[in-house]
C-alpha cells in the first residue's frame, strides 16, 4: 500500500518523470525500484549485534542493539549519484528498501507485482491523473513512510 501511494505521489510531484514513464512503460520496474530507494516505506530497522564491530573508530559490543537508517543509506552520495534526485531511469539501483540478506522482505516480489499492476492500470485508465487540491496526509510514524490520504483528480 505504501509503495503504491508513495509512487503515485512522487510521480505527480515530478511531472517530467511521469511523462517519461507514460512515454515508455518499460520503465515501470525501474520506477518501482527508484520509489523504494527515494521514498521507501520502511525508514529504519534494528538489529542485535552477534559480535563486536568497530565502525568509524567506535566499538559496538556484542548484544547491543543498533538502529540501521535505511532511508539515509538509500540517499548515501557515496553509493548513489545525485541521491536527492528522483530518477526513474536510474541504473545500478541496489537500494535497501526491502532490507538485505537473511532479513530481506519475504513479500518483496508480491509488493513489486502489485505496484507494477496498479501503476500500469492507473496510467492506462487515467491519462490525465493529477494531484487534488488538498495536500496529501502522511501517517504519523517514525518507522513507516506512507500516506493516509492522497487526493487525486482524474483530469
Amino acid at each position: 500500500t505504501n509503495l503504491i501511494s508513495n509512487a503515485v505521489h512522487l510521480l505527480l510531484r515530478h511531472p517530467e518523470q511521469l511523462a517519461l514513464l507514460r512515454a515508455n512503460l518499460s520503465l515501470i520496474d525501474s520506477t518501482i525500484e527508484e520509489v523504494l530507494r527515494y521514498e521507501g516505506a520502511t525508514r529504519w530497522t534494528s538489529r542485535i549485534l552477534h559480535e563486536d564491530v568497530t565502525l568509524h573508530g567506535q566499538v559496538l559490543r556484542k548484544g547491543q542493539s543498533v538502529l540501521l537508517l535505511l532511508a539515509a543509506a538509500n540517499r548515501d552520495p557515496r553509493r548513489f549519484a545525485e541521491p536527492d534526485r528522483f530518477d526513474i531511469s536510474r541504473r545500478d539501483n541496489r537500494h535497501l528498501g526491502f532490507g538485505q540478506g537473511p532479513h530481506f522482505c519475504i513479500g518483496a516480489a508480491l509488493a513489486r507485482l502489485e505496484a507494477r499492476a496498479t501503476l500500469r492500470g492507473l496510467l492506462q485508465s487515467f491519462p490525465n491523473l493529477s494531484a487534488g487540491s488538498a495536500p496529501p496526509q502522511w501517517m504519523p510514524s517514525v518507522f513507516f513512510r506512507g500516506l493516509t490520504a492522497l487526493p487525486l483528480r482524474r483530469g
